[in-house]
């Protein structure tokens, strides 16, 4: 049996974002998650777990289609999908393999659980548990969240602490943003992307979604970058992914020669303290239009993006099929995710993976790294910032047609030289810090850089 409900906005959003990916990279749409079991009984791991899966709609959800509009279906007559397999354990990256096998088998926009498992014990003791979950029922924060309810019940089947924290389930979500006053906020989102829209900036040439186009990725790992970036944060009285967009969004415009750039910034959605521990996904991108005047201090210009995507946080819960139908004038069903590229071109996320602090006398280099192939859909320019085991991985991916490699090299550049000038002198106007030609230290961006991958004959 199920019971079927319309999707909530992030739900819609992230049916929208998988739709428009070309059929063989549905896969990339998979978070993994690995769950260390050793200690415990086959008995306490089963019984979490069948306590998560009750409690999580998501993990019971199914997708269709009604007259072309995705909804969503409750199921309460199914098993977790989790594969129980004895095995011997012959090397410690036997999670990892395992857990790439599951990230690489795409889920079905349609027809079933948009999650599976393999639980590897021996001679009944549980070692591991590998998921993958597809980002059309999770995001990141609900996959961590799932993890630390899970641990707390291994350590107490009984804790009523984690009952407590549970949030809305995606249904009743969905039922509050289609209420009276979830039209309001909702109209008041589309005011402020009509207010975006007509505005000039330039124009990016975007693919149709679906297809396919090549693209270059450069890779910045840094542990003193980190440092430097919370450094700069605090002083400035911002937050590290303000510094990092903010040096991003001038950087984009230099090389494009464009004063004024829209950055779509990755919100959470969770600011609200009854969504701080729901699980599902929830996810938006929302514009920042950043104008970028190279006589102003740099600290100026980090806050005043800072500034700017706090207000565009207050409008990032929307309905994504009336936005693209307020953008593009094409209110057909399924239209946001033919013009899902188009209304978002320049995509910036910043994701904390830990909360490991860096350590600010560690000097070890910095690395860069090419992709040797890049993810050949949507976004034509796209940034993605990890922070994890106290280092910050700055990831810049664009068509070369639109920033050839060296170019790519250089707004990498860029970006770790704007951090440690944030740090002594945020005073200095953009325009001086892009004529520094000061050397950066070796623990800040590399001094020796790799190739990136030949380009092979059409």
């Amino acid at each position: 049996m199920a019971d079927e409900a319309p999707l909530s906005f992030g739900q819609l959003y992230s049916w929208r974002e998988i739709d428009s990916y070309p059929a063989n990279w549905k896969a990339e749409a998979n978070l993994p998650a690995t769950w260390d079991l050793r200690g415990f009984s086959a008995e306490r791991v089963e019984r979490a777990l069948h306590q998560l899966f009750q409690w999580h709609e998501p993990l019971r959800t199914s997708y269709h289609l009604r007259d072309g509009v995705p909804v969503q279906r409750v199921h309460t007559d199914l098993q977790p999908p989790i594969e129980w397999v004895k095995r011997l354990i012959t090397s410690a990256r036997d999670a990892d393999r395992t857990s790439a096998e599951l990230l690489s088998l795409p889920f079905p926009m349609t027809g079933g659980l948009c999650w599976r498992g393999r639980l590897v014990s021996w001679r009944n003791a549980p070692m591991f548990l590998a998921m993958s979950f597809s980002h059309l029922i999770m995001d990141v924060w609900s996959v961590q969240e799932l993890h630390t309810q899970f641990r707390a019940l291994l350590a107490d089947p009984d804790d009523q602490a984690v009952l407590a924290r549970l949030g809305r389930s995606p249904r009743q979500l969905a039922a509050e943003q289609r209420s009276e006053a979830g039209e309001r906020r909702q109209l008041t989102a589309e005011r402020y992307w009509q207010r975006v829209l007509a505005e000039p900036a330039v124009q990016l040439p975007v693919p149709p979604s679906g297809t396919e186009r090549r693209r270059i990725q450069a890779t910045l790992h840094s542990v003193q970058l980190s440092a430097q970036t919370t450094r700069a944060a605090k002083e400035l009285g911002v937050t590290a992914p303000s510094v990092v967009a903010a040096l991003v969004a001038a950087g984009l415009s230099r090389q494009l020669n464009a004063p004024r750039v829209v950055l779509s910034l990755m919100s959470s959605n969770r600011f609200a303290p009854e969504h701080r521990h729901l699980v599902g996904t929830m996810n938006q991108l929302i514009p920042v239009p950043v104008s970028v005047d190279e006589q102003l201090p740099l600290g100026e210009h980090i806050s005043q993006l800072h500034w700017a995507g706090a207000k565009a946080y207050r409008y990032s819960c929307y309905d994504v099929d009336r936005i693209a139908a307020l953008a593009t004038g094409d209110g057909a069903p399924g239209s946001a995710g033919r013009h899902f590229t188009e209304l978002f071109p320049c995509w910036f996320n910043y994701l904390q993976l830990d909360t490991k602090r860096p350590k600010p006398g560690d000097r070890s280099r910095a690395e860069l790294e090419w992709t040797p192939v890049a993810r050949r859909y949507g976004q034509p320019f796209d940034v993605r910032v990890t922070q994890r085991d106290g280092r910050l991985s700055v990831a810049l991916r664009t068509d070369p047609e639109i920033i050839p490699a060296d170019g790519l090299l250089d707004l990498l550049r860029f970006v770790a030289a704007g951090v440690r000038q944030a740090c002594v002198e945020p005073g200095l106007s953009l325009a001086e810090l892009w004529r520094s030609s000061a050397a950066l230290p070796a623990d800040l961006f590399p001094r020796r850089l790799p190739q990136p991958p030949a380009r092979k004959a059409a």
